[in-house]
């Protein structure tokens, strides 16, 4: 039963409401150590976009070729011909065969075209399954111990996301070049985690740690298949090493997807439907800065091309979520082209720029457990051994 005073004071519910909504978005959202008190000073915009590079879990064959033909684009519009993929992103996330690309890319630092030599010796190193462009690898692969050797997460040139699942806690997990140079316990060897990430069906491998303190049983699953949405959260609520990051009007995002080949197996279809649904939802996340913003480049599932030169030439399509997916006016190929014009629009806004878009955090940290160690700054428009600005 209701009671009623009429000598207590009168609460605005709606105020309240916002009130306490706005505390919790400070202290949860964005790490505020005083969440009821207002920025002293002014949000600082226009600065630059965080690039975002993300690669589906079994696409790694597309992904390559494609990452070739934007790289070939970068070389000739930066008039560079050593340009390399990491020096014109931020970020790279990856599942399955896609973080062996990334972690190639942005860990060993090769070009997208030796890249790709690593992934057909390590695929012929291992066994195959029978999905064309996503076959996963043996649980040991000669070809990615030799790649990586005792590299570790820490090690990335660049942040670094790779997406699996851990049979420990039966909970995604996401390993993080972020964590790694802040514990031990959070620093794994890319090898294995690679080799984890890309064994094939139902095997589990043991993952531990660089001090061996933290041990993760991985099995490829199809978790977190499509890790775009892993990506852009990751920016968005890392603070420490993109400070200027307000909404995803700040990001640029390439998220490259599978060859679209019509799925007869029950798990596959699954993992597809989840990838769909991924870049549908982070598609209308962007709303009116879609177009600009996100970029994302897979099989059209209508011309079903049988190599992935064929699903580079497809005409693009893109997600609405809800509503599936609508041919766009350009070819997948196009719109890789398009990509590299606005990756150079945000090299030479950059250049120009007096205050850095992004701070990397130091692989060697003086206190390895402090979250607010110091930070290095990094370019590609310098190749000297001081630490670059970004």
């Amino acid at each position: 039963m209701a009671y009623y005073y009429p000598d207590s004071p009168i609460v605005d519910s709606p105020k309240l409401c916002q009130d306490i909504f706005s505390i919790l978005e400070s202290q949860f959202l964005f790490g505020s150590a005083s969440p009821a008190a207002k920025p002293s000073s002014p949000v600082i915009t226009g600065i630059g976009k965080v690039r975002i590079l993300s690669i589906d879990g079994g696409s790694a064959d597309l992904a390559a070729s494609a990452l070739v033909r934007l790289e070939s684009s970068l070389r000739r519009l930066s008039d560079n011909p050593s340009a390399t993929i990491p020096q014109f992103f931020d970020l790279a996330v990856g599942s399955g065969s896609g973080a062996l690309l990334a972690s190639l890319l942005f860990v060993n630092n090769l070009s997208a075209i030796d890249a790709s030599q690593v992934i057909s010796k390590a695929r012929l190193d291992g066994s195959e399954t029978e999905n064309r462009f996503g076959r996963f690898f043996k649980r040991e692969n000669k070809t990615i111990r030799k790649a990586f050797g005792e590299t570790s997460l820490k090690d990335a040139s660049k942040p670094l996301l790779i997406a699996s699942y851990d049979l420990n806690t039966g909970a995604p997990f996401v390993f993080s070049r972020a964590d790694a140079v802040e514990s031990d316990g959070f620093d794994f060897r890319i090898g294995d985690v690679c080799e984890a990430v890309t064994c094939e069906g139902r095997k589990i491998k043991k993952v531990k740690s660089m001090d061996g303190q933290t041990n993760i049983r991985v099995v490829n699953v199809g978790a977190s298949l499509n890790p775009t949405a892993i990506g852009i959260t990751h920016v968005m609520h890392n603070k420490q090493e993109f400070p200027f990051v307000n909404g995803l009007e700040d990001l640029f995002v390439l998220s490259i997807g599978g060859d679209g080949a019509r799925k007869s197996n029950l798990i596959k279809i699954t993992r597809a439907c989840e990838a769909d649904l991924v870049d549908q939802s982070v598609a209308m996340a962007f709303g009116d800065n879609r177009k600009n913003s996100y970029v994302r480049i897979q099989g059209n599932e209508i011309n079903g091309g049988t190599t992935v030169e064929d699903v580079l030439t497809e005409t693009s399509v893109e997600s609405v979520l809800f509503q599936g997916k609508k041919l766009m006016k350009e070819t997948n190929d196009e719109r890789l082209k398009w990509t590299a014009g606005e990756l150079m629009k945000e090299q030479h806004k950059r250049l120009q720029s007096k205050i850095p878009t992004v701070f990397i955090k130091p692989s060697v940290t003086p206190s390895r457990t402090s979250s607010s160690s110091a930070l290095t700054l990094t370019t590609v428009s310098t190749g000297s051994s001081e630490s670059p600005r970004y």
